[in-house]
């Protein structure tokens, strides 16, 4: 499960400024307290919510945080925007095999 900025604000919140202890943050999000702990110490480390890169969230629902990974599709897309094309139009054919396919 991924959890949003919001989660971990409270999680710090919770732990650091209103007294309660990691665990019962950690059963309070649904997660387990090596999260929570995590968070914290990022949080201690950083002064962040989403420390980069003291705590890197690598999920695929969250390379918009990903500043590295951005930069790599931006340069892609830039360098040669025929190419990129391309493999789009590659990959739709190649999506149009699939069973299931019904063109419209």
């Amino acid at each position: 499960m991924v959890f949003d900025d919001t989660a971990r604000m409270l999680a710090v919140s919770w732990v650091l400024f209103e007294g309660f202890s990691q665990k019962e943050a950690a059963r309070r999000l649904a997660c387990i307290h090596a999260t929570v702990q995590g968070w914290i110490s990022a949080y201690i480390a950083s002064g962040e919510w989403w420390p980069d890169p003291v705590l890197r969230n690598r999920h695929a629902d969250n390379v918009i945080y990903d500043s590295h990974f951005l930069q790599a599709v931006n340069a892609v897309i830039l360098s040669d925007r025929e190419q990129l094309i391309g493999e789009i139009k590659d990959l739709f054919a190649l999506l149009s095999t699939l069973p299931g396919y019904c063109a419209s």
